[in-house]
């Protein structure tokens, strides 16, 4: 795609169901009593991401020279959100813009290495508060979208949403990926081993109180969060099993050890995601005016 073909996409009446999709997201959030945080671009910490940092395809954040420090482009917000929760904000969300620059290519449709989520955080919460959240503000906007006037039909769906493990839906369907194309309605994935702070369950070691959430027709996950970590010794102890330097992460430790971080629970929503299925584009590039797709050059 070059610089003409970009200019001349018909890309006007997506930005509209995407500023719809914004609108819709942001009063529910506002509503249920969340403040509205504005999102960190560069800090000195971020999200590590799952695989192992030290794998060979592993993401590594860009780095810039600020005022003589070294600074990252954030993965996103997940850090900042528990340190903003230890700061008393207790219900907060962000529009948050992510840079995930993955080695190769990941062009399966719905990666963007530049993308923006919807990402919040709730002091105290359960993964049960969580879901029932999001599941509020999904059947919300899938009800007002029918009066929208798109070219695709969105499901009706009512909470609960169904809810299968990681090793349940391999059972049943041998891969998520699989499961998001059989099924009709969204649905959850839940108990998956990935990040330090993800909280392991306190009595069932080996099990995980996280969550993703997966569209149907086979786009794929559109929202992942967790119950979190905050105890200062189980977060280094999980830190060290992945492999993760705890020197990059100095200022999060120094904040959790001092007995700083508290409990809490929340997830990110991808806002590009959730428009493709909204406006059933193929490809995430049809729904960004400027595309950022793993593993070929952007042209503006």
């Amino acid at each position: 795609m070059n610089a003409l073909q970009i200019v001349t996409r018909k890309i006007e009446p997506i930005v509209e169901v995407q500023t719809k999709v914004i609108d819709h997201m942001t009063r529910y959030m506002v509503g249920k009593g969340f403040k509205w945080m504005l999102p960190v671009m560069l800090s000195s910490i971020t999200d590590p991401l799952w695989p192992d940092p030290a794998a060979e395809d592993a993401l590594k954040p860009p780095e810039v020279e600020v005022y003589g420090s070294r600074l990252r482009l954030t993965h996103s917000m997940i850090l900042h959100k528990q340190i903003a929760v230890g700061m008393g904000i207790d219900r907060l969300f962000i529009l948050s813009p992510n840079i995930r620059l993955e080695r190769g290519s990941a062009d399966d449709g719905r990666h963007a290495y530049e993308f923006t989520q919807l990402d919040f955080e709730i002091a105290g919460a359960s993964m049960d508060d969580v879901m029932g959240l999001i599941e509020g503000l999904i059947s919300g906007l899938f009800k007002e979208a029918r009066d929208w006037g798109l070219e695709r039909e969105v499901p009706k769906v009512r909470p609960p949403f169904k809810r299968f493990t990681l090793e349940e839906i391999k059972e049943e369907f041998g891969s998520e990926d699989e499961a998001s194309r059989l099924m009709k309605e969204p649905f959850w994935v839940t108990d998956i081993e990935r990040e330090f702070y993800d909280r392991e369950d306190p009595e069932r070691p080996g099990h995980f109180r996280n969550y993703d959430l997966y569209l149907p027709e086979g786009y794929g996950e559109v929202s992942s969060g967790g119950e979190r970590e905050w105890e200062y010794e189980v977060i280094v102890r999980k830190m060290k099993k992945a492999g993760i330097g705890l020197d990059a992460f100095r200022p999060y430790l120094e904040v959790a050890r001092a007995g700083l971080l508290r409990p809490s629970a929340g997830a990110g929503i991808g806002v590009e995601r959730l428009v493709r299925y909204m406006v059933g584009a193929k490809h995430i590039a049809e729904v960004q005016p400027f595309p950022r797709v793993p593993g070929i050059p952007a042209v503006i």
